[in-house]
């Protein structure tokens, strides 16, 4: 893990999840806490230990606890590193590795591209978040344009050969065989139905 002592230029972290994950755990613990409680004065023949009622205490604390792991996500952006945090694991990213700072759309958080096509989920910034997502989207790709790498320069020469024609001498896949005798009959593709 790579260490830093530049400071933060940027912290972001997932507002409205972390709300209904700290809403949710607390409910979660309440209900297991009554529950573990009146558990022993119960009137159904069965006797419950203290152990029992302890247990039952600790099953929601710890249903609790992984409820509370959505809300880690953080995001910290340095002069010469990202570090990226989301629920298990935090990545140490140097600037030069990273490609693009992307949203792409119905996606629910962001993303880093690396070199190689590599993505990189930024879960703290997350769609939930709205207004507040832009924001932190806004000044990540501004930091971005400062500190991150310009985008590769395609020499003229790889730029003519992608723009260049395929080979017309090149073999044929078996598909675009059948396609050709198939247009050479003048028959087309039928569709489902029989139509």
């Amino acid at each position: 893990m790579t260490t830093t002592n530049n400071p933060v230029l940027l912290t972001v972290r997932p507002r409205k999840i972390t709300y209904f994950a700290g809403v949710g755990a607390a409910i979660v613990v309440a209900v297991t806490a009554v529950v573990g409680v009146t558990l022993r004065s119960d009137t159904t023949g069965v006797y419950f230990r203290t152990a029992d009622a302890v247990s039952m205490i600790v099953l929601g604390l710890l249903f609790a606890g992984g409820m509370m792991l959505v809300a880690r996500p953080r995001l910290r952006v340095y002069a010469d590193v990202v570090k990226v945090r989301n629920i298990f694991g935090e990545k140490t990213i140097e600037w030069p590795l990273i490609h693009r700072v992307a949203f792409p759309e119905g996606s629910q958080y962001s993303q880093l591209e690396l070199a190689d096509d590599e993505m990189v989920a930024v879960m703290a910034i997350q769609a939930m978040d709205k207004e507040r997502a832009v924001a932190a989207l806004q000044q990540f790709r501004a930091l971005f344009k400062q500190y991150g790498s310009p985008p590769p320069v395609v020499s003229p020469e790889a730029a003519a050969r992608r723009v260049a024609a395929p080979d017309p001498h090149r073999p044929l896949g078996r598909l675009e065989q059948i396609d050709l005798q198939r247009a050479a009959e003048g028959k087309t593709k039928k569709r489902f139905g029989g139509r």
